[in-house]
C-alpha cells in the first residue's frame, strides 16, 4: 500500500503521511501507537490480523506484551466512538485477532504533516540535555542549543521503540536514493520603499523570502548567509542589502539570480515591482508587477510576484499549486505582526541576546495570537535560555496554530515540536528526514538529524548526518559544531579536532566547537590545549556559555577528586545562571553537584544541595532518583505513578523511567529487579553513563561479578560519551569490585590501582577513596 494514499472509511479520513485522523474534517486526538495500529488495520481491511502480526508491525525492535497492544486498541475504540456491542469499524475476533470490517476507500496525495497534540504528550517539563551534548536545534534563524547540564540529565529524548535507521551508513543511503533537485539559486534584496512607512522596511524581503521559500525549487540564501557574506567582504552585518550589494553576495555565494523588489505609494495604494537578474550576465531573467489597493493588501500583491518569478526562473506548475500557501495564510494578515517578527529574526541574525530579540516575538504574537511562527521563534528563544518548560508549552501553541503554514514553515515547527517540546526523538526524526526529503537543498533538517542521532546514541548515523551537513553549509558554525561533538563521543577524538580546526580556518568557530575542544583536551590531558580553551571562555563569557564553562570546569576537577574547587565551580555556575535568568539551568546545576557529593560518599552534603534546587518537580527524574538513593523513595514513587503506561516521549518511556524504577527496586533490596527494569534503556545506554553505571551497581548487589564487570568497561572503553565527568574514573572502582567478586584478584588490583593514580590529585579524605583503600587491603594475598 502506497504511503501516499489517504484512506476514507465512514465519517473519517486518514492521512499517513501527515499522521492525522478527522472526523467531517475535524482533529481527532490521537496517540502516535494508537495511530498505528489503525493504519495498520486500513491498510488491511477486511483481513483477519493477528495480535502477533500487530506487535510485530507497530513494535518492530521491542518486546511488548499484549496489555501495549490492548490498551492501543482502547484508546482507538474511544477515538472511534465505537461502545461495547457495536464495533463499526473493528471487530475482535477472539484467539484470532482483530479485523477492520467497515468500507475503505484510498485517494491521495495527503497533505503535508499535520499533527493535532495527543492525550499521552505533556505539554511542559523538558529537563535539561545531557551535558556532554550540548543539543543544538537548528532552525534557518535560530541556533538553539540546550544546555547541556548535568551528567545525569537525560532531557535528549531517547526513544523506547525502534530507531528510525540505526545503521551508520543509513542516512547516506538514505541521501542517495534522494539526491537534490534542480533548483534556482537565488538572493533577495532589501525592497526599495518609498511610501514613507516603515513597516514595509526588511519585512517585504522577509516576506519573499517566506514565500519562495515554500517551493523545494526555490534555494533563497538566508538572511544569516546574507550577514555573513557582508562581513567577509568587510561590510558591516547591518548594512542595507542594495542591489549592488547583493549582486557580489550572489557572485561570491554562487548563486544564480538576485532578486530585486520595490514598493511605491500610488495615492492610497501601491506599486510592487520585482526583478530576477542574472549575477554573472546582469540581464534580466524575469520581472513582474502588481497592484494593491490598500496596505492590507501587499502582502497578496508579493505573493502574486512571486508566483510568476517563480514561474519564469524554471519551476513548474504542478509545484507552484503543491507548494504555494498564501502569506497571510501561511504567517499573519498583520503587517506590523510581520515587521516585529522580522526584526526579531534580523537582531538574531546579528547575534544579539535572546532577552532583546523575545520581546519583538512577544509583540508578534501580541499583534496576532494566531501567529505560529512567532510562538516557534519565541519558544526557540525560551531554549536557548534553557528555560525547557516554558520552551516545551511555546512549541505546543506554535504546533496547535500551525494548520495553514505552508509545507516548510509547518515542518520546522512540527519537528521542533516532537523532537524539543515532546521529547520524542523518533518522531522528529521522522519529520526531519521527511523535510530533508521534501526540500533536498535545505541543509538544516540534515543538522538536526545529526543531534538527533547524537541523543540516541546513534553516532555513526550523526556522523554521516553531520558530515553532509557541513558538506551543503560550511558557512555556519553549527554545522562544524555537531559534527566535531558526534565525532568526540564516537571517540574519534583527532577527527573531532581537525573540524574544530577547520572551522576556526573558516571563521565559524563557536562555544559548541570550543566546548567540545576543552572537554577533548581534558580527556587527552593536553594542558597547552586546556589553557587555550579557558581563554577562549573567559573572552566570550556571554550567554549561556557564561554559566555552562563553569560548569565544565567543576565536572573536570571532580573527575580529578578536587571537590573542594569542584564546589567553588559549581557555585559560580549556579550564580550566573541565575543572572542570566536561566533558574532551570541553576536547578540542573544544583542536582548535578548532589550526584557528585553522593557518589562521593557525602550524602549530607547531598541533602543540602537538593534542599536548595528551587523548583523540585515530579517530572526531574534525576530529583527522583537521587532521594530514593538516600533512602527516600517518595518522590520516585510520584514519579512514577505520574505517567500512563504508554507514551511517545521517549526520554522518559526509554531513559528516565527505567532508570527511576531501578532506583527503587534497589532502594527496597532488589537487584534483580534493578536489572530488569533497565532493559528499555539498553538500546540507548552508549548516549551515556547513567544507565551503564546503574546497571552495574545492581549486578553488584546481586553478586554478579562478571556482568559487572561488562557494564563498567564498556564506560570505560568510551572515554568521549561523557568526557570530564567524574564517572569516568569511578567506573574503574566498579571494576575492581566486580573483579574481586569473580575472584581475579590481580586485575581488581590493577584497577584499584587505575582509580587512586585518576585521583593522584584529590582531596585528602574523600570517603570513596577511603572505602576503596580498605577494599583494596581486604583483598586475599595473592
Amino acid at each position: 500500500m502506497k504511503i501516499e494514499q489517504v484512506f476514507l472509511f465512514g465519517e473519517f479520513r486518514v492521512d499517513p503521511l501527515g499522521r492525522t485522523l478527522r472526523r467531517n474534517d475535524i482533529p481527532v486526538v490521537l496517540n502516535r501507537r494508537a495511530f498505528d495500529v489503525l493504519l495498520y488495520l486500513v491498510q488491511n481491511p477486511g483481513r483477519v490480523v493477528s495480535k502477533e502480526e500487530l506487535l510485530k508491525s507497530i513494535w518492530p525492535d521491542a518486546y511488548v506484551d499484549e496489555n501495549n497492544l490492548t490498551q492501543s486498541m482502547s484508546v482507538l475504540r474511544r477515538a472511534l466512538d465505537e461502545h461495547p456491542g457495536q464495533n463499526n469499524y473493528i471487530t475482535t475476533l477472539p484467539g484470532r485477532g482483530y479485523q477492520f470490517i467497515a468500507p475503505v476507500e484510498t485517494i491521495g496525495p495527503p497533505t503535508m504533516i499535520q499533527h493535532s497534540p495527543t492525550a499521552d504528550q505533556p505539554l511542559g517539563g523538558v529537563l535539561l540535555q545531557q551535558r556532554t551534548v550540548t543539543t543544538s536545534v537548528v532552525t534557518e534563524e535560530h541556533e538553539q542549543h540546550a544546555l547541556p547540564a548535568p551528567r545525569r540529565r537525560f532531557a535528549a529524548p531517547l526513544m523506547l521503540l525502534a530507531v528510525v535507521a540505526v545503521a551508520g551508513g543509513g542516512y547516506a543511503i538514505w541521501r542517495h536514493e534522494h539526491p537534490p533537485a534542480t533548483s534556482a539559486k537565488v538572493v533577495i534584496a532589501d525592497f526599495q520603499n518609498t511610501t514613507g512607512d516603515a513597516t514595509f522596511d526588511r519585512t517585504l524581503a522577509r516576506v519573499l523570502e517566506i514565500d519562495l521559500g515554500q517551493s523545494p525549487y526555490m534555494d533563497v540564501m538566508s538572511e544569516r548567509e546574507v550577514v555573513s557574506s557582508l562581513q567577509f567582504m568587510g561590510q558591516k552585518a547591518d548594512t542595507p542589502l542594495t542591489a549592488d550589494l547583493a549582486r557580489q553576495v550572489c557572485e561570491r555565494g554562487n548563486r544564480e539570480a538576485v532578486l530585486t523588489g520595490s514598493i511605491a505609494s500610488l495615492g492610497s495604494s501601491y506599486l510592487l515591482t520585482l526583478e530576477a537578474i542574472g549575477c554573472a550576465s546582469g540581464k534580466q531573467l524575469a520581472a513582474a508587477k502588481a497592484q494593491a489597493s490598500t496596505k492590507e493588501g501587499v502582502l497578496a500583491a508579493v505573493d502574486s510576484l512571486a508566483d510568476r518569478v517563480r514561474s519564469r526562473l524554471g519551476e513548474s506548475a504542478r509545484s507552484r499549486e503543491t507548494y504555494e500557501v498564501p502569506t497571510a495564510t501561511a504567517t499573519t494578515p498583520s503587517l506590523d505582526a510581520l515587521k516585529a517578527y522580522s526584526m526579531g529574526n534580523y537582531l538574531t541574525t546579528l547575534g544579539r541576546d535572546e532577552s532583546e530579540t523575545l520581546a519583538f516575538y512577544q509583540k508578534a504574537v501580541e499583534l496576532d495570537p494566531k501567529f505560529a511562527m512567532a510562538w516557534g521563534a519565541m519558544a526557540a528563544n525560551y531554549y536557548n535560555q534553557a528555560e525547557y518548560s516554558k520552551a516545551s508549552t511555546t512549541y505546543a501553541k506554535a504546533f496547535q496554530l500551525s494548520g495553514p503554514l505552508s509545507a516548510k514553515e509547518k515542518l520546522t515547527i512540527q519537528a521542533h515540536y516532537y523532537a524539543e517540546g515532546q521529547r520524542d526523538i523518533e518522531g522528529g526524526i521522522k519529520i526531519y528526514k521527511v523535510w530533508a526529503e521534501t526540500y533536498p537543498n535545505d541543509w538544516v533538517p540534515v543538522v538536526n538529524l545529526c543531534n538527533q542521532y547524537t541523543q540516541i546514541g546513534q553516532y555513526p548515523a550523526a556522523i554521516e548526518a553531520g558530515k553532509q551537513a557541513l558538506q551543503m553549509q560550511p558557512d555556519r558554525g553549527i554545522t562544524y559544531s555537531v559534527l566535531a561533538r558526534a565525532l568526540t563521543r564516537a571517540n574519534r577524538f583527532d577527527e573531532a579536532k581537525a573540524v574544530g580546526v577547520q572551522a576556526a580556518q573558516h571563521g565559524k568557530d563557536s562555544v559548541g566547537v570550543h566546548a567540545t575542544l576543552y572537554n577533548i583536551a581534558f580527556v587527552q590531558q593536553d594542558q597547552a590545549a586546556l589553557a587555550r580553551e579557558t581563554a577562549w571562555a573567559a573572552a566570550h563569557n556571554d550567554g549561556w556559555y557564561k554559566w555552562y564553562f563553569p560548569y565544565t570546569v567543576a565536572a573536570a576537577d571532580a573527575s580529578l577528586g578536587k571537590l573542594q574547587q569542584a564546589e567553588g565551580d559549581f557555585l559560580k555556575s549556579v550564580n550566573a545562571a541565575l543572572e542570566e535568568k536561566a533558574g532551570e539551568g541553576a536547578d540542573s546545576v544544583l542536582l548535578d553537584q548532589a550526584r557528585m557529593e553522593l557518589e562521593f560518599g557525602f550524602a549530607d552534603a547531598a541533602r543540602a544541595t537538593l534542599q536548595r534546587v528551587s523548583n523540585p518537580q515530579t517530572d526531574q527524574p534525576d530529583f527522583a532518583i537521587l532521594y530514593a538513593e538516600l533512602g527516600d523513595s517518595a518522590p520516585a514513587e510520584r514519579y512514577v505513578s505520574s505517567f500512563g503506561p504508554l507514551s511517545s516521549d521517549t526520554e522518559m518511556m526509554g531513559k528516565s523511567l527505567p532508570r527511576v524504577r531501578s532506583a527503587l527496586a534497589l532502594q527496597k533490596g532488589k537487584p534483580s529487579e534493578a536489572v530488569a527494569a533497565l532493559e528499555p534503556a539498553r538500546p540507548y545506554e552508549l548516549y551515556d553513563y547513567a544507565v551503564l553505571a546503574q546497571r552495574g551497581a545492581a549486578y553488584l548487589k546481586a553478586k554478579n561479578g562478571a556482568l559487572a564487570a561488562a557494564e563498567y568497561k564498556k564506560i570505560l572503553a568510551n572515554p568521549g560519551i561523557e568526557p570530564g565527568v567524574w564517572g569516568y574514573p569511578l567506573a574503574h572502582l566498579g571494576l575492581a569490585r566486580a573483579y574481586a567478586l569473580t575472584g581475579d584478584t590481580t586485575a581488581s588490583r590493577n584497577e584499584y590501582a587505575a582509580l587512586f593514580a585518576a585521583f593522584q590529585q584529590a582531596d585528602p579524605g574523600l570517603p570513596v577513596l577511603r572505602a576503596a583503600e580498605a577494599e583494596k587491603s581486604a583483598l586475599p594475598a595473592r
